[in-house]
């Protein structure tokens, strides 16, 4: 098939959300002194709030809380399970994180790569759950917006993955058409079952093969888009 626009997801796809947060948790644990807080060490305070910061953007996806509730909720939830509820800090960890993660420049293996080569060929746009002025950040910091015209995202349309309208949306936009339009993500449930909500063909980035999706398009590596591509 011959695609003419291809949609890309943000976090996890291209840029590296892992990497990015881990770096900025382990400054925020010495920043804030967690040592004297929290029985648990930098690494497993990381684990904590990867684990609780999923289940909010699950919760978020599916359209039970809003943004401001991940944003308030984050820390406090980390920090109870880590054996402090009480701790008076969580709004000025929250804020120092918000601030510092999206600035972080490290992105998927190969990223920067296949952009160059796939916007000399194709139309590339931005489809993400995330919300607009972070996503705007990050994608500054790591130097990538330069190859997309376009950033759609959950907040300015109004619709989040997998809702069929956000695609909607940025097919008019762009004055695609959904038989030529490929959508590149690595989340089962908000990437390709929203894209085939749409009508969009999806394509699965599944790094570490873990992510159990019957996509006919899978890749491990970014790189391998040359191929198919």
């Amino acid at each position: 098939m011959k695609f003419t626009h291809i949609f890309f997801d943000l976090d996890h796809t291209l840029w590296d959300y892992d990497l990015n947060a881990r770096k900025v948790l382990n400054d925020l644990y010495q920043q804030f002194d967690l040592q004297r807080e929290i029985v648990f060490g930098p690494e497993r305070f990381t684990e904590v709030f990867f684990k609780t910061n999923d289940t909010l953007w699950q919760q978020y996806n599916q359209g039970n809380i809003d943004r401001d509730e991940i944003r308030t909720q984050r820390f406090r939830k980390v920090m109870a399970k880590c054996g402090a509820p009480g701790f008076e800090k969580t709004e000025a960890m929250s804020e120092y994180f918000l601030f510092n993660c999206p600035r972080q420049k490290a992105t998927v293996a190969d990223a920067t790569m296949i952009l160059d080569y796939l916007s000399k060929r194709y139309h590339l746009s931005v489809v993400t759950n995330g919300f607009d002025d972070v996503q705007c950040i990050k994608l500054e910091a790591c130097g990538l917006d330069k190859y997309f015209s376009h950033v759609f995202t959950s907040e300015t349309t109004g619709h989040k993955k997998p809702s069929r309208e956000i695609f909607d949306h940025a097919v008019k936009e762009v004055n695609a058409h959904v038989s030529t339009t490929l959508m590149i993500g690595d989340n089962h449930s908000t990437d390709i079952m929203g894209a085939r909500n749409a009508g969009i063909t999806p394509l699965l980035y599944n790094p570490r093969g873990l992510v159990k999706s019957d996509c006919q398009l899978q890749i491990k590596t970014l790189s391998e888009l040359m191929r198919l591509l």
